[in-house]
């Protein structure tokens, strides 16, 4: 789409592009209920945005502010995002799930001077107001009507639109600098506290074009959202995208709704993470274990690749009924935020779904790499798109014979640096590039492969590099192993090496399905997860063997888009939460001195009941 090139800033978007599919519905959107669906075309999207713009600047002073945006999917957050950053001030979307005081500290580092929340967050916005500016404005996107709590999005809008008709063009002329900072993203912080990165127009619309290069015809489809819009990766590759190009965004109600959002709305298309993936598969695998038929299928299946190997693809044909469960039309599966197992690739593709995988960061707004239509590369994240050079840089490596560096990327896509952290940009841009932290190589076809970020690698003694990563796909691939994080531990203060640790929780439903209610105990597990890992230990060289286990009784912390935040989990020192050798010992010996322990019997006189229990235990 050559016409996406020339997009100056997101304005054009509401000006040129809005204006070319204005009868065309931008949203499906189920109402608060869950009944019905509303369609909203994109005549009507446009009218809102320019209507939420002037009321934020001749009503509510908001000229030049930073403005948070937070709640569920919804076109209500697109408008709001589009209002503040193409006339107003900065937008800065937070995420919903945070608790309490996290929000509360990213408004207070963002500068935020107003906040337009979903009435799901209601609370928690109430319960911090008194820490937050006593003129803060607050704009809640489901409220009827306005009053002294909060403005309701809905009414101000109609004042504003109104404003608009009555002639009011200041918000709509508002001239835009596309190189100005206009958006204020926080990171994930899988490693590290959460960075603001600070991105302009350029950023956005160069990966717009980005993505239009990958995926030319997508203006045509539906998609379906699923993804936290917070998440740079889902707005610009989804809704930015999407809009430009003229496609239909259908908006998922919520995970437990989601097989009946794919049967209603029929999408195209997902942008998923690969914990997404693997329920997918789960519950496909699920179903064809339930006919019984699973040799059956397997046999078709393989014969079903061969053929597309050929140029002969059936499989969407013959496995109709798999396609119809994800609503008939799903063609393609985009796939990012973590390395995919290409196994579980081959597995889906296997149904008929085809897969396009992507390489980003928040800091890269977020497209840096990924496969095409024409070009699939499993175990790999394709070639830099469109705007994009990447480099390996290996001034680093201290293994001469190792092609392993650090990605660095350049192009119109990346940041102009950190929210109010000099040290931090500077030390993430460097001459015009920008330092990834991540690790990788070119593969012999030019694609790129990522092999872990930076911080995670694991040195041993004798200056060994170890990616958990590859570890950590080993060890999930394990049926009793739900998930795991691999890091080198010191087993003692003095302890100059490290080693090899493991921590991982328990898939519970191959636990259910093959022990029912008798689970053997925390030792039996702990032994048996050792053995499994005993069997990857054998496939690597023995430097990279896992030589200390830890299970998890509860879940791992993770992001919105199901990373394990390593930081989080290694801080945490809760031993009484982890199933470790220690702690059977320990349990071990307890039990021991309790056996030991001389039995208390007060003295008493035996009822008529204690006496024929007597007459009974010496009979026997």
């Amino acid at each position: 789409m050559e016409e996406l090139k020339n997009l100056n800033s997101l304005k054009d978007i509401i000006n040129i592009r809005f204006d070319l599919f204005k009868d065309k519905v931008a949203f499906i959107e189920k109402d608060a209920d869950h009944k019905e669906f509303e369609y909203i075309k994109y005549k009507d999207i446009k009218e809102k945005i320019n209507g939420l713009g002037t009321y934020m600047l001749e009503e509510l002073d908001l000229q030049g502010k930073n403005i948070a945006v937070i709640g569920e999917n919804s076109y209500r957050w697109y408008v709001t995002y589009m209002a503040v950053a193409c006339g107003v001030g900065v937008i800065v979307p937070l995420d919903k799930g945070l608790p309490e005081n996290e929000i509360l500290n990213l408004l207070q580092r963002s500068d935020a001077k107003a906040i337009v929340y979903s009435s799901r967050e209601e609370d928690k916005i109430d319960n911090i107001k008194d820490k937050l500016p006593k003129d803060m404005v607050y704009i809640d996107m489901n409220k009827k009507e306005s009053d002294k709590e909060a403005l309701a999005f809905d009414r101000i809008i109609e004042k504003g639109i109104k404003k608009v008709d009555d002639g009011d063009r200041e918000y709509i002329d508002m001239p835009i600098d596309r190189e100005a900072f206009s958006i204020l993203l926080f990171t994930s912080g899988t490693s590290d506290t959460a960075k603001g990165v600070m991105l302009s127009h350029k950023n956005l619309c160069a990966n717009i074009y980005s993505c239009s290069c990958v995926v030319p015809t997508f203006g045509d489809y539906t998609c379906l959202s699923i993804l936290p819009l917070h998440h740079t990766y889902e707005f610009t590759l989804d809704y930015l995208f999407m809009t430009a190009a003229g496609g239909t965004i259908g908006i998922c109600q919520g995970l437990k709704y989601l097989v009946k959002d794919f049967k209603e709305i029929k999408p195209d298309f997902i942008l998923a993470v690969p914990a997404i993936i693997e329920k997918f598969n789960q519950l496909i695998e699920k179903g064809i274990k339930e006919t019984g038929k699973e040799k059956t299928i397997k046999t078709i299946k393989t014969i079903a690749n061969g053929f597309s190997k050929i140029g002969i693809d059936l499989r969407r044909k013959i496995f109709a009924k798999i396609q119809d469960n994800f609503g008939g039309n799903l063609k393609y599966l985009f796939c990012g935020a973590a390395p995919l197992d290409p196994e579980l690739i081959t597995k889906m593709e296997g149904y008929g779904f085809k897969f396009l995988q992507g390489y980003g960061l928040t800091e890269t707004s977020p497209l840096v790499s990924g496969t095409s239509l024409k070009c699939d590369a499993p175990g790999t994240v394709g070639k830099a798109v469109e705007g994009v050079e990447i480099r390996i840089d290996l001034s680093a490596n201290e293994d001469e014979n190792s092609n392993i560096g650090e990605i660095i990327v350049k192009g119109d896509n990346v940041m102009l640096g950190y929210y109010k952290d000099e040290a931090a940009t500077k030390e993430v841009l460097k001459k015009g590039w920008f330092y990834t932290g991540d690790l990788g190589y070119f593969d012999i076809r030019g694609n790129l492969v990522v092999t872990g970020r930076s911080k995670n690698v694991i040195v041993t003694s004798n200056g060994k590099n170890i990616f958990p990563e590859e570890l950590e796909n080993l060890l999930n691939k394990l049926p009793l192993i739900a998930e795991s994080m691999v890091y080198g531990k010191r087993l003692s203060n003095n302890s100059k090496d490290v080693t090899v640790a493991a921590r991982v929780t328990l898939d519970k439903d191959f636990l259910a399905e093959k022990y029912g209610d008798n689970i053997p105990s925390d030792s039996k597990l702990y032994q048996m997860v050792f053995d499994e890992i005993k069997k990857v230990n054998r496939m690597m060289v023995s430097y990279k063997a896992i030589k200390y286990l830890e299970i998890k009784k509860d879940e791992f912390v993770k992001t919105t888009t199901m990373k394990i935040k390593r930081y989080a989990e290694l801080e945490n020192t809760n031993s009484d939460n982890l199933i470790t050798l220690d702690s059977i010992e320990k349990d071990k010996k307890v039990k021991k001195k309790e056996r030991k322990k001389p039995i208390n019997v007060e003295a008493r006189k035996l009822d008529d009941s204690d006496e024929i229990k007597e007459v009974e235990r010496k009979k026997i």
